[in-house]
Protein backbone atom coordinates (compact mmCIF):
# COMPACT_ATOMS: atom_id res chain seq x y z
CA UNK A 1 0.00 0.00 0.00
CA UNK A 2 2.92 2.43 0.86
CA UNK A 3 4.47 1.77 -2.18
CA UNK A 4 0.46 2.59 -4.56
CA UNK A 5 0.38 5.87 -2.22
CA UNK A 6 4.21 7.26 -2.90
CA UNK A 7 3.66 6.48 -6.83
CA UNK A 8 0.46 8.43 -6.32
CA UNK A 9 1.55 11.11 -5.18
CA UNK A 10 4.42 11.56 -6.66
CA UNK A 11 2.89 11.29 -10.03
CA UNK A 12 0.34 14.04 -8.97
CA UNK A 13 3.64 16.99 -9.86
CA UNK A 14 2.97 16.04 -13.47
CA UNK A 15 -0.07 18.24 -14.09
CA UNK A 16 -0.80 19.59 -17.42
CA UNK A 17 -3.82 22.06 -17.77
CA UNK A 18 -6.33 21.22 -20.05
CA UNK A 19 -10.47 21.75 -20.67
CA UNK A 20 -11.95 18.68 -20.92
CA UNK A 21 -8.22 16.78 -21.86
CA UNK A 22 -3.74 18.54 -22.55
CA UNK A 23 -1.44 20.95 -24.23
CA UNK A 24 1.02 19.92 -26.52
CA UNK A 25 4.21 22.58 -26.70
CA UNK A 26 6.27 20.82 -29.62
CA UNK A 27 5.02 19.52 -33.12
CA UNK A 28 7.73 16.64 -33.13
CA UNK A 29 6.66 15.11 -29.77
CA UNK A 30 3.21 14.02 -30.64
CA UNK A 31 0.89 12.58 -27.33
CA UNK A 32 2.04 8.90 -28.39
CA UNK A 33 6.01 9.84 -28.52
CA UNK A 34 7.49 7.02 -25.95
CA UNK A 35 8.83 9.97 -24.14
CA UNK A 36 6.10 12.28 -23.99
CA UNK A 37 4.99 12.52 -20.71
CA UNK A 38 8.51 13.02 -19.03
CA UNK A 39 9.41 15.72 -21.74
CA UNK A 40 6.08 17.45 -21.29
CA UNK A 41 6.83 17.23 -17.11
CA UNK A 42 9.81 19.18 -17.38
CA UNK A 43 8.36 22.01 -19.72
CA UNK A 44 6.16 22.29 -17.67
CA UNK A 45 8.65 23.32 -14.79
CA UNK A 46 10.67 25.70 -17.37
CA UNK A 47 13.58 23.10 -17.36
CA UNK A 48 12.83 23.21 -21.52
CA UNK A 49 11.78 26.16 -23.15
CA UNK A 50 8.50 25.84 -25.45
CA UNK A 51 9.13 26.43 -29.32
CA UNK A 52 7.22 24.37 -31.82
CA UNK A 53 10.32 21.79 -32.19
CA UNK A 54 12.04 19.97 -28.92
CA UNK A 55 14.18 17.87 -31.45
CA UNK A 56 14.05 14.94 -29.45
CA UNK A 57 16.52 12.37 -30.82
CA UNK A 58 19.66 15.52 -31.10
CA UNK A 59 22.44 13.92 -28.58
CA UNK A 60 23.58 16.27 -25.89
CA UNK A 61 26.79 17.72 -24.22
CA UNK A 62 27.33 17.42 -20.41
CA UNK A 63 27.01 21.73 -20.49
CA UNK A 64 22.89 21.20 -21.67
CA UNK A 65 22.32 18.30 -19.65
CA UNK A 66 23.58 20.15 -16.47
CA UNK A 67 21.53 23.11 -17.39
CA UNK A 68 18.47 20.72 -16.50
CA UNK A 69 18.96 19.40 -13.38
CA UNK A 70 19.91 23.31 -12.08
CA UNK A 71 17.02 24.50 -13.56
CA UNK A 72 14.90 21.41 -12.33
CA UNK A 73 16.03 21.65 -8.61
CA UNK A 74 16.78 25.32 -8.49
CA UNK A 75 13.66 26.66 -9.92
CA UNK A 76 13.93 30.42 -9.00
CA UNK A 77 17.50 30.22 -10.07
CA UNK A 78 18.80 33.21 -12.13
CA UNK A 79 22.74 33.38 -14.06
CA UNK A 80 24.77 35.37 -12.22
CA UNK A 81 27.51 37.49 -13.34
CA UNK A 82 31.08 37.57 -12.78
CA UNK A 83 31.70 33.76 -12.89
CA UNK A 84 35.02 32.39 -11.54
CA UNK A 85 35.28 28.41 -12.18
CA UNK A 86 38.24 26.11 -10.97
CA UNK A 87 38.17 24.24 -14.30
CA UNK A 88 40.56 24.20 -16.86
CA UNK A 89 38.64 23.82 -20.08
CA UNK A 90 36.05 26.22 -19.52
CA UNK A 91 35.82 29.54 -20.05
CA UNK A 92 33.95 32.04 -17.08
CA UNK A 93 32.47 33.80 -20.25
CA UNK A 94 30.46 31.01 -21.92
CA UNK A 95 26.96 30.47 -22.23
CA UNK A 96 27.17 27.24 -19.41
CA UNK A 97 29.51 29.03 -17.12
CA UNK A 98 26.23 30.18 -14.58
CA UNK A 99 24.92 26.86 -14.63
CA UNK A 100 28.06 24.93 -13.83
CA UNK A 101 28.65 27.38 -10.85
CA UNK A 102 25.38 26.56 -9.70
CA UNK A 103 25.85 22.60 -10.18
CA UNK A 104 28.73 22.97 -7.48
CA UNK A 105 26.89 25.13 -5.50
CA UNK A 106 24.14 22.33 -5.83
CA UNK A 107 26.42 19.50 -5.37
CA UNK A 108 25.88 18.17 -8.77
CA UNK A 109 29.86 18.87 -9.92
CA UNK A 110 32.71 18.52 -7.55
CA UNK A 111 34.95 21.49 -7.84
CA UNK A 112 37.93 19.42 -7.37
CA UNK A 113 38.02 18.45 -10.62
CA UNK A 114 40.07 19.94 -12.78
CA UNK A 115 38.78 19.32 -16.29
CA UNK A 116 34.88 18.87 -16.67
CA UNK A 117 34.32 18.29 -20.69
CA UNK A 118 31.21 20.56 -21.45
CA UNK A 119 31.14 20.27 -25.03
CA UNK A 120 31.61 16.36 -24.53
CA UNK A 121 28.73 14.08 -25.55
CA UNK A 122 27.15 12.44 -22.56
CA UNK A 123 26.86 8.62 -22.40
CA UNK A 124 24.02 6.66 -19.82
CA UNK A 125 26.38 6.35 -17.08
CA UNK A 126 27.63 9.91 -16.83
CA UNK A 127 24.18 11.29 -16.44
CA UNK A 128 23.44 8.70 -13.70
CA UNK A 129 26.38 10.08 -11.51
CA UNK A 130 24.99 13.62 -11.90
CA UNK A 131 21.74 12.71 -11.54
CA UNK A 132 22.58 10.75 -8.65
CA UNK A 133 24.40 13.94 -7.01
CA UNK A 134 21.75 16.22 -7.62
CA UNK A 135 19.99 14.63 -5.33
CA UNK A 136 22.20 14.06 -3.34
CA UNK A 137 22.08 10.20 -3.05
CA UNK A 138 25.04 8.28 -1.95
CA UNK A 139 26.65 6.33 -4.75
CA UNK A 140 26.38 2.57 -3.53
CA UNK A 141 29.63 1.17 -3.19
CA UNK A 142 29.08 -2.46 -3.43
CA UNK A 143 26.29 -4.87 -5.45
CA UNK A 144 25.25 -8.25 -4.26
CA UNK A 145 23.43 -10.13 -6.85
CA UNK A 146 23.30 -11.50 -10.72
CA UNK A 147 24.28 -8.79 -12.79
CA UNK A 148 22.69 -9.57 -16.47
CA UNK A 149 24.08 -6.64 -18.34
CA UNK A 150 27.59 -7.18 -19.82
CA UNK A 151 29.09 -3.88 -20.26
CA UNK A 152 27.84 -3.52 -16.51
CA UNK A 153 29.95 -6.73 -15.23
CA UNK A 154 33.23 -5.14 -17.08
CA UNK A 155 33.07 -1.85 -15.07
CA UNK A 156 33.70 -2.57 -11.56
CA UNK A 157 33.49 0.56 -10.19
CA UNK A 158 30.05 1.37 -11.80
CA UNK A 159 28.22 -1.83 -10.72
CA UNK A 160 26.48 -0.70 -7.60
CA UNK A 161 25.46 2.41 -9.30
CA UNK A 162 24.22 1.55 -12.03
CA UNK A 163 22.47 -1.56 -11.14
CA UNK A 164 20.71 0.74 -8.26
CA UNK A 165 19.26 3.21 -11.39
CA UNK A 166 18.57 0.32 -12.98
CA UNK A 167 15.95 -0.87 -9.76
CA UNK A 168 14.73 2.62 -9.49
CA UNK A 169 14.01 3.17 -13.45
CA UNK A 170 16.62 5.48 -14.43
CA UNK A 171 18.45 3.57 -16.65
CA UNK A 172 16.41 0.95 -19.22
CA UNK A 173 18.30 -1.77 -20.53
CA UNK A 174 18.80 -1.98 -24.20
CA UNK A 175 18.78 -5.30 -24.47
CA UNK A 176 18.30 -8.21 -21.99
CA UNK A 177 22.18 -8.64 -21.63
CA UNK A 178 23.10 -5.12 -22.36
CA UNK A 179 22.29 -1.74 -20.20
CA UNK A 180 23.95 0.66 -22.69
CA UNK A 181 26.10 2.40 -20.07
CA UNK A 182 28.25 4.10 -22.80
CA UNK A 183 25.41 4.94 -25.34
CA UNK A 184 25.19 8.80 -25.92
CA UNK A 185 21.96 9.91 -25.18
CA UNK A 186 19.58 11.62 -26.71
CA UNK A 187 17.28 14.98 -25.31
CA UNK A 188 14.01 12.42 -25.02
CA UNK A 189 16.27 10.27 -23.50
CA UNK A 190 17.66 12.36 -20.55
CA UNK A 191 14.43 13.97 -20.54
CA UNK A 192 13.10 10.38 -19.36
CA UNK A 193 15.92 9.68 -17.10
CA UNK A 194 15.56 13.05 -15.15
CA UNK A 195 11.71 12.61 -15.00
CA UNK A 196 12.26 9.46 -13.47
CA UNK A 197 14.58 9.94 -10.86
CA UNK A 198 12.72 13.62 -10.17
CA UNK A 199 9.39 10.96 -8.96
CA UNK A 200 11.59 8.51 -7.08
CA UNK A 201 10.98 8.67 -3.21
CA UNK A 202 13.81 7.00 -1.70
CA UNK A 203 12.41 6.96 1.87
CA UNK A 204 11.99 3.55 3.02
CA UNK A 205 8.58 3.41 4.51
CA UNK A 206 8.91 0.75 6.88
CA UNK A 207 11.23 3.22 8.07
CA UNK A 208 8.43 5.98 9.48
CA UNK A 209 5.64 3.62 9.63
CA UNK A 210 2.50 5.56 9.24
CA UNK A 211 2.28 8.08 12.57
CA UNK A 212 3.94 10.99 10.31
CA UNK A 213 0.30 11.28 7.94
CA UNK A 214 -2.90 12.60 8.45
CA UNK A 215 -5.78 10.12 10.15
CA UNK A 216 -8.04 10.07 7.49
CA UNK A 217 -5.09 8.55 4.85
CA UNK A 218 -3.94 6.53 8.04
CA UNK A 219 -6.62 4.84 7.89
CA UNK A 220 -7.31 3.84 4.23
CA UNK A 221 -3.47 2.60 4.81
CA UNK A 222 -4.29 0.44 7.01
CA UNK A 223 -7.53 -0.78 5.47
CA UNK A 224 -4.88 -1.99 2.73
CA UNK A 225 -3.14 -3.97 5.33
CA UNK A 226 -5.77 -5.42 7.04
CA UNK A 227 -7.32 -6.81 3.48
CA UNK A 228 -4.11 -7.92 2.22
CA UNK A 229 -2.99 -9.71 5.75
CA UNK A 230 -6.75 -11.44 6.73
CA UNK A 231 -8.56 -11.73 4.25
CA UNK A 232 -9.69 -15.31 4.00
CA UNK A 233 -9.36 -16.15 0.01
CA UNK A 234 -6.05 -13.19 -0.40
CA UNK A 235 -5.08 -15.25 -3.34
CA UNK A 236 -8.12 -13.70 -5.44
CA UNK A 237 -7.20 -10.26 -4.52
CA UNK A 238 -6.43 -8.09 -7.32
CA UNK A 239 -3.97 -4.87 -6.17
CA UNK A 240 -5.01 -3.31 -9.38
CA UNK A 241 -8.66 -3.34 -8.83
CA UNK A 242 -8.05 -3.01 -5.27
CA UNK A 243 -6.48 0.32 -5.94
CA UNK A 244 -8.77 1.41 -8.89
CA UNK A 245 -11.91 1.22 -6.72
CA UNK A 246 -10.16 2.74 -3.91
CA UNK A 247 -9.45 5.66 -5.60
CA UNK A 248 -12.03 5.82 -8.39
CA UNK A 249 -14.82 6.13 -4.60
CA UNK A 250 -12.36 8.87 -3.50
CA UNK A 251 -12.89 10.92 -6.79
CA UNK A 252 -16.92 10.17 -6.59
CA UNK A 253 -17.06 11.61 -3.47
CA UNK A 254 -16.28 14.89 -4.22
CA UNK A 255 -19.66 15.14 -6.26
CA UNK A 256 -17.79 16.69 -9.58
CA UNK A 257 -18.97 15.50 -12.60
CA UNK A 258 -16.22 16.95 -14.47
CA UNK A 259 -13.34 14.94 -11.45
CA UNK A 260 -12.45 11.61 -13.02
CA UNK A 261 -10.33 8.38 -12.06
CA UNK A 262 -9.54 6.94 -15.42
CA UNK A 263 -7.85 3.41 -15.13
CA UNK A 264 -4.72 2.55 -18.52
CA UNK A 265 -7.66 1.91 -20.99
CA UNK A 266 -10.05 4.76 -19.81
CA UNK A 267 -7.12 7.10 -20.08
CA UNK A 268 -6.26 5.57 -23.34
CA UNK A 269 -9.36 6.25 -25.16
CA UNK A 270 -9.36 9.78 -23.80
CA UNK A 271 -5.88 10.05 -25.55
CA UNK A 272 -7.24 8.89 -28.62
CA UNK A 273 -9.63 11.47 -28.97
CA UNK A 274 -6.89 13.99 -28.61
CA UNK A 275 -4.69 13.10 -30.88
CA UNK A 276 -7.55 12.75 -33.86
CA UNK A 277 -8.43 8.87 -34.84
CA UNK A 278 -10.27 6.04 -32.71
CA UNK A 279 -12.77 3.67 -34.19
CA UNK A 280 -16.53 4.55 -32.69
CA UNK A 281 -19.78 6.34 -34.09
CA UNK A 282 -17.73 9.79 -34.02
CA UNK A 283 -19.30 12.01 -31.15
CA UNK A 284 -18.05 14.28 -28.50
CA UNK A 285 -19.90 13.05 -24.65
CA UNK A 286 -20.34 15.22 -22.13
CA UNK A 287 -22.31 16.20 -19.31
CA UNK A 288 -25.46 18.93 -19.78
CA UNK A 289 -26.22 22.03 -17.21
CA UNK A 290 -28.59 19.22 -15.56
CA UNK A 291 -25.12 16.84 -15.15
CA UNK A 292 -26.76 14.32 -17.18
CA UNK A 293 -24.52 12.03 -19.90
CA UNK A 294 -25.40 14.08 -23.36
CA UNK A 295 -24.50 14.54 -26.91
CA UNK A 296 -21.95 17.66 -27.09
CA UNK A 297 -21.65 17.45 -30.52
CA UNK A 298 -21.54 15.03 -33.40
CA UNK A 299 -18.52 15.25 -35.65
CA UNK A 300 -19.44 16.54 -38.91
CA UNK A 301 -20.50 13.59 -41.66
CA UNK A 302 -19.52 10.92 -39.01
CA UNK A 303 -21.13 7.38 -38.25
CA UNK A 304 -23.28 9.86 -35.95
CA UNK A 305 -24.08 12.35 -37.88
CA UNK A 306 -25.13 10.59 -40.48
CA UNK A 307 -27.56 8.58 -38.54
CA UNK A 308 -28.88 11.34 -37.26
CA UNK A 309 -27.18 11.84 -33.81
CA UNK A 310 -28.22 15.60 -32.40
CA UNK A 311 -26.29 18.13 -30.20
CA UNK A 312 -28.13 18.07 -27.12
CA UNK A 313 -29.53 14.30 -27.23
CA UNK A 314 -29.65 12.66 -23.83
CA UNK A 315 -27.75 9.11 -23.27
CA UNK A 316 -30.67 7.16 -21.93
CA UNK A 317 -28.74 3.10 -22.93
CA UNK A 318 -25.89 1.75 -25.14
CA UNK A 319 -26.87 -1.32 -26.20
CA UNK A 320 -28.72 -2.62 -23.11
CA UNK A 321 -26.26 -1.12 -20.98
CA UNK A 322 -28.30 1.62 -18.85
CA UNK A 323 -27.03 5.46 -18.64
CA UNK A 324 -28.16 5.79 -15.15
CA UNK A 325 -25.62 6.18 -12.66
CA UNK A 326 -22.56 5.33 -15.40
CA UNK A 327 -20.33 7.98 -16.19
CA UNK A 328 -19.09 9.40 -18.83
CA UNK A 329 -15.88 7.00 -19.45
CA UNK A 330 -18.51 4.24 -18.94
CA UNK A 331 -20.54 5.37 -22.03
CA UNK A 332 -18.00 6.07 -23.89
CA UNK A 333 -16.14 3.01 -23.70
CA UNK A 334 -19.79 1.24 -24.44
CA UNK A 335 -20.04 3.30 -28.00
CA UNK A 336 -16.59 3.03 -28.67
CA UNK A 337 -15.98 -0.65 -30.60
CA UNK A 338 -14.66 -2.00 -33.56
CA UNK A 339 -14.96 -0.60 -37.90
CA UNK A 340 -18.07 -2.51 -39.05
CA UNK A 341 -19.82 -3.48 -35.69
CA UNK A 342 -23.16 -2.02 -34.88
CA UNK A 343 -24.30 -0.15 -31.67
CA UNK A 344 -28.13 0.87 -30.76
CA UNK A 345 -28.37 4.63 -28.88
CA UNK A 346 -31.26 5.19 -26.90
CA UNK A 347 -31.70 9.08 -26.84
CA UNK A 348 -34.08 11.65 -25.17
CA UNK A 349 -34.56 14.36 -27.23
CA UNK A 350 -37.16 16.81 -26.81
CA UNK A 351 -38.85 14.66 -23.73
CA UNK A 352 -38.92 12.02 -26.48
CA UNK A 353 -36.92 8.22 -26.56
CA UNK A 354 -35.73 7.48 -30.00
CA UNK A 355 -33.25 4.83 -30.89
CA UNK A 356 -30.81 5.14 -33.52
CA UNK A 357 -28.49 2.41 -34.48
CA UNK A 358 -24.75 3.56 -35.46
CA UNK A 359 -22.02 1.57 -37.77
CA UNK A 360 -19.15 1.87 -36.17
CA UNK A 361 -16.03 3.24 -38.08
CA UNK A 362 -12.69 4.78 -38.24
CA UNK A 363 -13.09 8.07 -37.14
CA UNK A 364 -9.96 10.74 -38.25
CA UNK A 365 -10.84 14.17 -36.97
CA UNK A 366 -8.91 17.00 -39.03
CA UNK A 367 -8.96 19.90 -36.64
CA UNK A 368 -9.70 22.82 -39.26
CA UNK A 369 -11.49 22.61 -42.13
CA UNK A 370 -11.48 26.12 -44.24
CA UNK A 371 -12.54 27.33 -47.95
CA UNK A 372 -12.93 31.05 -49.57
CA UNK A 373 -16.35 31.82 -49.95
CA UNK A 374 -18.76 34.55 -50.23
CA UNK A 375 -17.08 36.52 -53.63
CA UNK A 376 -13.94 35.37 -52.43
CA UNK A 377 -13.44 37.52 -50.37
CA UNK A 378 -13.97 36.08 -46.73
CA UNK A 379 -12.35 32.80 -45.81
CA UNK A 380 -14.28 30.19 -43.63
CA UNK A 381 -12.70 28.43 -40.72
CA UNK A 382 -14.14 25.65 -38.98
CA UNK A 383 -12.38 24.87 -35.75
CA UNK A 384 -13.81 21.20 -35.26
CA UNK A 385 -11.90 20.87 -31.68
CA UNK A 386 -8.34 22.46 -30.36
CA UNK A 387 -5.98 19.49 -30.57
CA UNK A 388 -2.81 18.55 -31.00
CA UNK A 389 -1.98 20.00 -34.48
CA UNK A 390 -5.01 22.52 -34.10
CA UNK A 391 -2.48 25.48 -34.01
CA UNK A 392 0.27 24.30 -36.87
CA UNK A 393 -2.68 23.95 -39.50
CA UNK A 394 -4.26 27.45 -38.45
CA UNK A 395 -0.75 28.83 -39.13
CA UNK A 396 -1.47 27.42 -42.50
CA UNK A 397 -4.91 28.95 -43.17
CA UNK A 398 -3.26 32.33 -41.32
CA UNK A 399 -0.23 32.22 -44.02
CA UNK A 400 -3.01 31.70 -47.00
CA UNK A 401 -5.07 34.93 -45.86
CA UNK A 402 -2.25 37.18 -45.42
CA UNK A 403 -0.90 36.17 -48.83
CA UNK A 404 -3.85 36.52 -50.70
CA UNK A 405 -5.11 40.47 -50.83
CA UNK A 406 -8.40 39.47 -52.18
CA UNK A 407 -9.47 38.09 -48.63
CA UNK A 408 -11.21 41.04 -46.73
CA UNK A 409 -13.02 39.19 -43.80
CA UNK A 410 -12.93 35.89 -41.39
CA UNK A 411 -15.66 33.98 -40.23
CA UNK A 412 -14.53 31.83 -37.03
CA UNK A 413 -16.54 28.86 -37.42
CA UNK A 414 -17.23 26.66 -33.91
CA UNK A 415 -20.40 25.36 -34.13
CA UNK A 416 -19.80 21.69 -32.53
CA UNK A 417 -16.52 22.29 -31.37
CA UNK A 418 -16.72 20.57 -28.21
CA UNK A 419 -13.13 21.97 -27.08
CA UNK A 420 -9.53 20.95 -26.29
CA UNK A 421 -6.54 22.08 -24.80
CA UNK A 422 -5.82 25.77 -22.86
CA UNK A 423 -2.66 26.01 -24.98
CA UNK A 424 -4.22 25.84 -28.37
CA UNK A 425 -7.17 28.19 -27.33
CA UNK A 426 -4.75 31.11 -25.77
CA UNK A 427 -2.58 30.44 -29.38
CA UNK A 428 -5.55 31.01 -31.48
CA UNK A 429 -6.28 34.55 -29.94
CA UNK A 430 -2.46 35.22 -30.30
CA UNK A 431 -3.37 35.88 -34.28
CA UNK A 432 -6.45 37.72 -33.46
CA UNK A 433 -5.53 40.11 -30.35
CA UNK A 434 -3.01 42.38 -29.89
CA UNK A 435 -0.25 41.11 -27.93
CA UNK A 436 -1.09 41.08 -23.83
CA UNK A 437 -4.54 40.90 -24.27
CA UNK A 438 -5.92 38.89 -21.26
CA UNK A 439 -7.43 35.72 -22.81
CA UNK A 440 -9.18 33.98 -20.03
CA UNK A 441 -8.99 34.65 -15.96
CA UNK A 442 -8.26 31.19 -14.49
CA UNK A 443 -9.88 30.96 -10.35
CA UNK A 444 -7.61 28.74 -8.81
CA UNK A 445 -8.51 27.86 -5.12
CA UNK A 446 -5.83 30.15 -3.67
CA UNK A 447 -4.95 32.49 -6.30
CA UNK A 448 -5.73 33.89 -9.54
CA UNK A 449 -4.18 33.57 -13.00
CA UNK A 450 -4.23 35.63 -15.97
CA UNK A 451 -3.61 33.99 -19.93
CA UNK A 452 -2.45 36.64 -21.98
CA UNK A 453 -1.88 36.25 -25.38
CA UNK A 454 2.17 36.81 -26.30
CA UNK A 455 2.31 37.67 -30.14
CA UNK A 456 1.29 40.48 -32.17
CA UNK A 457 -1.94 39.44 -33.89
CA UNK A 458 -1.43 38.64 -37.40
CA UNK A 459 -4.73 39.03 -38.15
CA UNK A 460 -6.00 41.23 -35.35
CA UNK A 461 -7.37 44.03 -37.78
CA UNK A 462 -9.07 42.16 -40.59
CA UNK A 463 -13.10 41.70 -40.05
CA UNK A 464 -13.78 38.72 -37.99
CA UNK A 465 -17.51 36.92 -37.32
CA UNK A 466 -18.00 34.28 -34.88
CA UNK A 467 -20.01 31.40 -35.39
CA UNK A 468 -21.32 29.27 -32.14
CA UNK A 469 -23.96 27.10 -31.06
CA UNK A 470 -24.87 24.94 -27.87
CA UNK A 471 -22.79 22.20 -28.90
CA UNK A 472 -19.64 24.85 -28.58
CA UNK A 473 -17.92 24.22 -25.21
CA UNK A 474 -14.81 24.81 -22.85
CA UNK A 475 -12.48 26.10 -25.22
CA UNK A 476 -14.38 27.61 -28.08
CA UNK A 477 -15.98 29.40 -25.03
CA UNK A 478 -12.95 30.71 -23.87
CA UNK A 479 -12.09 32.39 -27.79
CA UNK A 480 -15.61 33.62 -28.01
CA UNK A 481 -15.68 35.04 -25.16
CA UNK A 482 -12.92 36.52 -25.34
CA UNK A 483 -13.46 38.05 -28.96
CA UNK A 484 -16.52 39.27 -27.47
CA UNK A 485 -15.72 41.38 -24.24
CA UNK A 486 -13.12 43.13 -26.45
CA UNK A 487 -15.48 43.69 -29.38
CA UNK A 488 -13.17 42.44 -31.55
CA UNK A 489 -15.63 39.96 -33.39
CA UNK A 490 -19.55 39.65 -33.73
CA UNK A 491 -20.88 36.57 -31.99
CA UNK A 492 -23.55 34.91 -34.15
CA UNK A 493 -25.79 31.82 -33.63
CA UNK A 494 -26.50 30.22 -30.09
CA UNK A 495 -26.03 30.40 -26.36
CA UNK A 496 -22.91 27.74 -25.69
CA UNK A 497 -22.48 24.72 -23.49
CA UNK A 498 -21.58 26.32 -21.09
CA UNK A 499 -18.98 24.39 -19.42
CA UNK A 500 -16.22 27.02 -17.60
CA UNK A 501 -14.07 24.48 -15.13
CA UNK A 502 -10.37 23.74 -15.77
CA UNK A 503 -9.27 20.16 -14.93
CA UNK A 504 -5.83 19.36 -14.60
CA UNK A 505 -4.35 15.76 -15.98
CA UNK A 506 -2.20 13.82 -13.68
CA UNK A 507 -0.58 10.80 -14.86
CA UNK A 508 0.40 7.38 -13.04
CA UNK A 509 2.71 5.21 -13.62
CA UNK A 510 0.60 2.45 -14.83
CA UNK A 511 -0.46 4.90 -17.64
CA UNK A 512 -3.83 5.15 -15.08
CA UNK A 513 -4.63 8.98 -14.69
CA UNK A 514 -6.72 11.37 -12.46
CA UNK A 515 -8.79 14.34 -14.30
CA UNK A 516 -9.25 16.84 -11.12
CA UNK A 517 -11.30 20.05 -11.27
CA UNK A 518 -8.78 22.65 -9.91
CA UNK A 519 -10.01 26.09 -11.20
CA UNK A 520 -12.76 27.80 -12.77
CA UNK A 521 -12.12 29.91 -16.12
CA UNK A 522 -13.74 33.32 -16.76
CA UNK A 523 -13.77 35.89 -19.47
CA UNK A 524 -11.45 39.12 -19.59
CA UNK A 525 -14.13 41.39 -18.30
CA UNK A 526 -14.82 38.26 -15.67
CA UNK A 527 -17.93 36.56 -16.86
CA UNK A 528 -18.72 33.29 -15.81
CA UNK A 529 -19.32 30.49 -18.30
CA UNK A 530 -20.31 27.76 -15.93
CA UNK A 531 -23.26 26.79 -16.80
CA UNK A 532 -23.76 30.24 -18.51
CA UNK A 533 -22.18 29.49 -21.79
CA UNK A 534 -21.77 32.35 -24.08
CA UNK A 535 -25.13 34.11 -25.53
CA UNK A 536 -24.44 35.57 -28.93
CA UNK A 537 -24.68 39.13 -30.04
CA UNK A 538 -27.35 38.18 -32.87
CA UNK A 539 -29.33 34.97 -32.48
CA UNK A 540 -30.08 32.68 -35.10
CA UNK A 541 -31.28 29.23 -34.79
CA UNK A 542 -30.45 26.68 -37.35
CA UNK A 543 -33.82 25.72 -39.08
CA UNK A 544 -34.61 22.26 -39.94
CA UNK A 545 -33.83 22.81 -43.70
CA UNK A 546 -30.39 20.72 -43.98
CA UNK A 547 -30.01 22.17 -47.14
CA UNK A 548 -29.85 25.94 -46.12
CA UNK A 549 -26.94 27.07 -43.56
CA UNK A 550 -29.04 30.16 -42.22
CA UNK A 551 -26.64 30.74 -39.32
CA UNK A 552 -23.72 31.12 -42.15
CA UNK A 553 -25.18 33.18 -44.64
CA UNK A 554 -26.21 35.50 -41.54
CA UNK A 555 -22.28 35.52 -40.67
CA UNK A 556 -21.88 36.23 -44.22
CA UNK A 557 -24.19 39.24 -44.40
CA UNK A 558 -22.48 40.68 -41.02
CA UNK A 559 -18.61 40.33 -42.08
CA UNK A 560 -19.36 41.90 -45.75
CA UNK A 561 -21.01 44.85 -43.54
CA UNK A 562 -17.95 45.13 -41.83
CA UNK A 563 -15.64 44.80 -44.84
CA UNK A 564 -17.41 47.65 -46.67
Amino acid sequence: MCKFFKKSIAAILISISVFSSVGFAYDDVPADYPNFYAIEYLRRNDVFQSSKLFKPELLISRAEFIKYLVLLNSPKYKPGKNIKLPFTDIKNSSWYAPYFDEAIKLGILNSDKKAIYPEKKITVAEAVELIFNSKSIPKPRKYVGPIPYKDVEKSKDMQALMMRAVELGVATPEKPDYLGMFTKISRAKAAQMIYKMDLVDLRDPQMFGTQSYEPALKKIMDTWTIINSDYADKETIDSTKLSDSAIKAMVDSLGDPYSVYMDAMANQNFSDELIGQFEGIGAYIGLDANNRIAIIAPIKDSPAYKAGVKSGDIVKKVDDFSAEGATVNDIVSHIKGPKGSTVKLSLERNGEIIEISVIRDVINVASIEYKVIGNDNIMHIRLVNFGQFTLKDFQDVADIVRNNTKIKGIILDMRDNPGGFLDVAVGILNYVLPMNSTAVKIQYGSFNLDQVTTSEGVLKDIPLVVLVNKGSASASEIVAGALQDYGRAKIIGETTFGKGTVQEINYFNDDSSLKLTVAKWLTPKGNSIQKNGIKPDLEVVQGADTNTDAQLNVAIQEVNKLIH
